[in-house]
């Protein structure tokens, strides 16, 4: 039996309609696969809160097969036992001594951190690290550097500590006639007198530290190796570096030490 017109345009509206549909389908799909591949491997979003500390986001690209280095700052700074500071900082074994001196009787013992800010990068010597400024609850500043030490970011801290080998009391009194590692600011000084008093042998500096009452003098033989090396430095102003030094005489007595030795510029040094 012959179908009528209307059967035939039934039908074939029937079939516009359906290929419409599939048209549809197929676009959603390939929209849907296309969003799904550019998200693919994206961590969820997660909101921002108080918790949140401006140090930690700063540091979130500069992971070094870990914590970011503001994290280990962070956590050198919160941890209260030796235990804890231990697992922050570089060297801990040769460091172990002095850091649990420096803060069960020194002058960590009496400090309360009170922020703690990320400052530019800088370099000792041919290794880069990241640099925090520690500001106490009493308004004394520290310096903190991150090193990376056997691949992963560590404290200095002898650099936080302004470690010296020998307390600056124990050299000032004559208990002690010498140090093989002294951190101090030192600059270009012009005084020359007693043990020291002849300018065509010897060059002045003059050393400044936030662990001394007032500046000491120290004098280097311009004929060293190590008076060259200070001489290509900028010490028309102060700058840190750590030095030997030792007591010629009475000389402690005047506040006046001779550099044995230059061990870097900058409190931190090499492994």
């Amino acid at each position: 039996m012959k179908s009528s017109g209307h059967d035939v345009r039934y039908k074939s509206g029937a079939v516009r309609t359906g290929l419409v549909l599939i048209g549809v389908i197929l676009a959603l799909g390939l929209g849907i696969g296309a969003w799904l591949a550019s998200h693919r491997g994206q961590p969820p979003s997660r909101r921002v809160d108080a918790t949140d500390t401006p140090v930690a986001r700063n540091a979130a690209g500069s992971n070094i097969n870990g914590l970011p280095p503001a994290a280990v700052a962070e956590n050198f700074t919160r941890a209260r036992t030796q235990a804890e500071r231990l697992q922050w900082v570089r060297q801990p074994t040769q460091v172990a001594a002095a850091m649990a001196e420096f803060f069960r009787n020194g002058r960590g013992a009496r400090e309360t951190v009170a922020t703690l800010k990320a400052m530019k990068p800088a370099e000792a010597d041919a290794a880069a690290f990241e640099r925090f400024g520690v500001t106490m609850a009493d308004g004394s500043q520290r310096l903190l550097c991150v090193v990376t030490s056997a691949g992963e970011p560590k404290v200095d801290f002898k650099a936080y500590a302004r470690h010296g080998s020998v307390p600056w009391e124990d050299l000032l009194a004559g208990l002690a006639k010498e140090a093989s590692e002294m951190r101090v600011f030192i600059q270009k000084g012009d005084y020359y007198n007693y043990e020291f008093k002849h300018d065509v042998r010897w060059q002045n500096f003059i050393a400044t530290s936030p662990d001394l009452e007032a500046p000491v003098q120290l004098y280097i033989a311009r004929n060293e190796p190590a008076a060259k090396l200070l001489e290509k430095l900028d010490t028309q102003r102060p700058m840190r570096a750590t030095i030997a030094l030792r007591a010629l005489g009475e000389s402690h007595l005047k506040r006046q030490f001779e550099i044995t030795r230059f061990l870097g510029a900058g409190w931190v040094l090499e492994d």
